[in-house]
C-alpha cells in the first residue's frame, strides 16, 4: 500500500498550553500546602469521588492515579518508590501507579519538594484489585481515617438497573455524614450541586473537544490531550477548570476553522489503546515522522468526557445541565444524578468488566474518528484499563483493521524496552506503505 498523496498544512503551537500547566503545577503546590493554610486535605482516587467533598468548604483533593502516573514519568524519582514498596511486601505486578504513589508515601518525599502530603482522611471507590484496598493501606500506615464506597459492577449505561442506582446513591449518602461526623464540618448541598454541575458542563465539553478530532487534519494530537486533560482529572468540579474547558474549546474550534493541524503533513490516522507509558511520550513521536498522527483513545475520550449514544451508535456530546430539565430540590436528588454520572454510558471504568464492550467502544472510535489503524499498548502496570487489551487487538484484526501492538508498563520504566518499541512502531509504519518524512 503506497501513500503518495500528502498536503502540508499550517501547525502553531496550542495557546492554552501554558494556562494548563499552570493549572497542574499551582493543584500539586495547594496539595503540599493544604493542611497549613487550613483547608482540608482528601486523599482517593482521582477519577471518582472526588467532587464529593466539596460541600465541606475548602478542600484540596491529593489524586492518587495521576500523582502515580507524574512519578512515574520520572524514572529517577520513581524507581526508589516503587522499589520501596516491593520492599514492603508488596508484588512487582500490583499497579504502577499504586507502587509509585506508595513508594513516596512510605519513603515520605514528595515528587514536588517536601515531605509526603498526609490527608485528613481517604475515601475511596472500589472498582477494580487494586482500588479497594489502596487507601486503606495509606490510611492504616499514616494513621488517618478512611471510607470504601463499594461501586456496582460494570459495564454500565444500559445495564444501570434503579437497584443500582439507590444503592450507590445510598452509599454516597452515608459517606456525606461520615465526613460531617469526621470533620465536624456542616455539609453544604449547595456547594455540592455546584460542583456536580461544573464536573458535568466540563466532561461534556471536552467530549464535544474529542469531537473536533474527527476533522482532517486533526486539531490536536494523542500527546497534546494527555497535557490538556489534566485540569479534568486533577480539578474536576471546579469553576476554574471549567473555565479553562470554554477556553480551550474555544481555540480547538478556530483550529478546525483555520485547517490548524497537530501534525503538519498527515498522512495516517490511528487510535492509541491503553494508558501511555508516561516515561516515554516520545511513543507518539515514532510515528509522527511517518506523518502519523494519533486522534485519540478509549482512555482519553471516556476518563473524562461525558457521552450519549444514538440509535444509530453515534457517540455525542451530552446536553447542558440547564437544558435537562432537571432541578434538585434535595441531597438526595444531587447524589443520585452523582450516581448516574459515575456509572454512565461511557465511563472508562465501565470496560474493565467485558471485553465484548471494550472491543466495541474501540470499534466505534476507530470508525467514528476516520482512522486508519490501531496501536495498543500491553500495559503490565494495570490491571483493569490493562485487561482485555489482546481481545481488543484480535476483535480489529477480525474486522480487517492494521494493529501494531507492543509490551510496557505505564508507570514504571524497568518493563519497558524502548528500542524494541521503537523497531516495532517503525515496522509498522512501513507495513502501511509509509516512509519518514525528509528532514529539511
Amino acid at each position: 500500500m503506497s501513500r503518495t498523496l500528502e498536503r502540508n498544512y499550517p501547525t502553531r503551537p496550542l495557546q492554552t498550553w501554558n494556562k494548563c500547566r499552570e493549572l497542574r503545577l499551582q493543584y500539586y503546590r495547594d496539595v503540599a500546602a493544604a493542611r497549613e493554610q487550613g483547608k482540608l486535605l482528601v486523599g482517593g482516587p482521582t477519577g471518582s469521588l472526588s467532587i464529593l467533598p466539596a460541600g465541606l468548604g475548602d478542600v484540596v483533593w491529593f489524586g492518587g492515579e495521576t500523582y502515580g502516573a507524574t512519578v512515574g514519568a520520572d524514572p529517577a524519582f520513581s524507581s526508589p518508590c516503587v522499589q520501596a514498596t516491593e520492599a514492603a511486601g508488596l508484588g512487582r505486578d500490583t499497579c504502577s501507579y499504586f507502587r509509585n504513589y506508595f513508594g513516596s508515601m512510605l519513603l515520605d518525599k514528595y515528587y514536588f519538594n517536601g515531605a509526603f502530603p498526609k490527608a485528613d482522611f481517604y475515601i475511596q471507590s472500589h472498582i477494580c484489585d487494586v482500588h479497594s484496598k489502596w487507601y486503606q493501606a495509606v490510611s492504616e500506615h499514616l494513621g488517618v481515617p478512611f471510607y470504601g464506597v463499594d461501586m456496582p459492577p460494570g459495564p454500565w449505561g444500559d445495564e444501570r438497573t434503579e437497584e443500582r442506582i439507590i444503592y450507590y446513591t445510598g452509599q454516597l449518602l452515608d459517606v456525606i455524614e461520615w465526613m460531617e461526623r469526621t470533620t465536624g464540618r456542616h455539609y453544604d448541598d449547595e456547594r455540592f450541586a455546584a460542583a456536580v454541575i461544573n464536573e458535568w458542563e466540563g466532561a461534556r465539553l471536552w467530549a464535544e473537544i474529542c469531537c473536533l478530532n474527527q476533522t482532517t487534519p486533526a486539531p490536536l494530537d494523542l500527546k497534546t490531550m494527555l497535557v490538556v486533560f489534566l485540569p479534568l482529572m486533577l480539578l474536576k468540579g471546579e469553576s476554574r477548570t471549567l473555565e479553562f474547558c470554554k477556553e480551550l474549546k474555544a481555540e480547538v474550534e478556530e483550529r478546525v476553522r483555520d485547517g490548524i493541524a497537530a501534525l503538519g503533513v498527515e498522512r495516517y490516522r490511528y487510535l492509541h489503546e491503553g494508558f501511555p507509558p508516561w516515561h516515554f511520550l516520545k511513543v507518539f513521536r515514532v510515528l509522527e515522522e511517518y506523518g502519523a498522527v494519533s486522534l485519540g483513545s478509549l482512555y482519553m475520550f471516556c476518563t473524562s468526557g461525558h457521552w450519549d449514544i444514538g440509535d444509530d451508535g453515534i457517540w455525542r456530546p451530552p446536553k447542558p445541565f440547564r437544558e435537562m430539565g432537571i432541578r434538585f430540590k434535595s441531597r438526595e436528588d444531587i447524589a443520585r444524578f452523582y450516581a448516574r454520572v459515575c456509572m454512565g454510558n461511557l465511563n472508562y471504568r465501565g470496560s474493565f468488566w467485558l471485553a465484548a464492550e471494550k472491543n466495541r467502544q474501540v470499534l466505534q472510535i476507530y470508525r467514528q474518528w476516520h482512522a486508519d489503524g490501531a496501536v495498543i499498548h500491553l500495559n503490565r502496570g494495570c490491571k483493569g484499563a490493562g485487561g482485555y487489551m489482546l481481545e481488543v487487538r484480535l476483535a480489529l484484526i477480525n474486522e480487517g483493521i492494521p494493529v501494531a501492538a507492543y509490551e510496557g508498563n505505564a508507570a514504571d520504566r524497568r518493563d519497558f524496552d524502548e528500542a524494541q518499541v521503537i523497531d516495532r512502531l517503525e515496522s509498522f509504519a512501513e507495513s502501511q506503505g509509509l516512509s519518514k518524512i525528509p528532514r529539511d
